[in-house]
């Protein structure tokens, strides 16, 4: 699962919270990518996330936008229903991160890294050299036959340039749906240039070419707070058969 959380915007975040807790116990994920999650001192999100839904969290600081609050700082986190075998903050580019979470399955490891890649239209550039951060770093993960997921906002359609580059390599296992960030939801801001496109993507690097052909994938954080959505994105959910 992946999911934007829209940090501690909107009029009642509080709210908001509770739902996007509800959300994820009612998918019940093995593991989460979350962005835009917020930390204020040593009080952070994912981790009351995960305190309450029984799951392991991991947080690191990545270019977010500014919450009006100085005080808080937004980022990535990941959940995950096993234990954390390592955890790393990795540089793409100057302020963004990939946060990567290492997860023992079997005989072999999972890496599950979410990112959150510039969303300013003329960003192209800077989110293609982070793109070729990403896929360097998908490369030596898996050279050792480990499997790697690759869950985040990439804040591109998959017809632009960056999107087409990370497709070469890894397989998009949301490739069916539809917008993630949606005119559809209140919360969203008109006229922007990524409204009504997927955004949002979960993608694999497996180890055999059949494995993300039975990918499942569907979205959620609809109407789950009080009929509005939990967050200005909508969650990308994928069940993804991942052989130990």
């Amino acid at each position: 699962m992946t999911w934007n959380l829209w940090g501690r915007f909107g009029d009642n975040w509080q709210r908001r919270q509770r739902a996007i807790a509800a959300t994820i116990r009612t998918q019940r994920p093995e593991f989460v990518a979350l962005q835009e999650t917020w930390a204020v001192g040593d009080r952070r999100q994912a981790d009351l996330l995960g305190a309450e839904l029984g799951l392991s969290s991991a947080f690191a600081l990545s270019r977010m936008p500014g919450d009006p609050d100085p005080g808080v700082r937004l980022g990535l986190a990941v959940l995950s229903r096993y234990p954390l075998l390592g955890v790393e903050r990795c540089p793409l580019s100057d302020e963004t991160v990939a946060l990567r979470a290492e997860i023992r399955l079997g005989h072999r490891s999972l890496h599950f890294l979410t990112t959150c890649l510039d969303w300013e239209e003329d960003h192209e550039d800077q989110r293609l050299q982070q793109v070729d951060g990403l896929l360097e770093l998908v490369s030596k993960l898996s050279v050792s036959g480990d499997m790697v997921v690759v869950a985040g906002d990439l804040n591109a359609p998959a017809d632009r340039p960056e999107i087409k580059r990370l497709l070469g390599v890894l397989h998009d296992c949301g490739q069916q749906l539809g917008p993630t960030y949606s005119s559809g939801n209140p919360y969203l801001g008109r006229g922007e240039w990524l409204e009504d496109h997927r955004i949002d993507y979960i993608l694999t690097a497996l180890a055999t070419p059949e494995e993300p052909r039975r990918c499942r994938s569907w979205l959620a954080g609809l109407d789950e707070d009080h009929g509005k959505p939990p967050s200005d994105h909508y969650a990308v959910v994928s069940d993804i058969p991942l052989a130990s």
